[in-house]
């Protein structure tokens, strides 16, 4: 392992030596990033089929289930577990702490 300090603070963050760690960092990244670009699609979708049902009465998620109660209900806990990993991920990583 490496260490590396920066000139202006003073510093040190850890550079790996071992490029099995950098092939590992980038494929969680890009896996935490595909899984919440899919949660979010998920509830976006969800929320159309809401507004939609709001207003006219149609319910698209039970259609699109074609009435089967299980797998309604299934899709349903998807969202909550959708909407679960969301919280986690803003919790974790703080997308807007560099916002002002």
């Amino acid at each position: 392992t490496l260490w590396n300090r920066c000139p202006s603070t003073g510093w040190f963050w850890k550079i790996s030596s071992d490029p099995r760690h950098e092939t590992a960092e980038t494929a969680h990244t890009a896996g935490m990033k595909i899984t919440t670009l899919a949660c979010c699609i998920l509830l976006i979708g969800y929320g159309l089929g809401a507004c939609i049902f709001a207003l006219t009465g149609f319910n698209v998620l039970l259609f699109l289930c074609a009435g089967n109660a299980i797998v309604y209900r299934a899709l349903l806990s998807l969202a909550g577990v959708a909407a679960l990993w969301l919280v986690f991920w803003l919790i974790a990583f703080r997308p807007t702490k560099f916002l002002s």
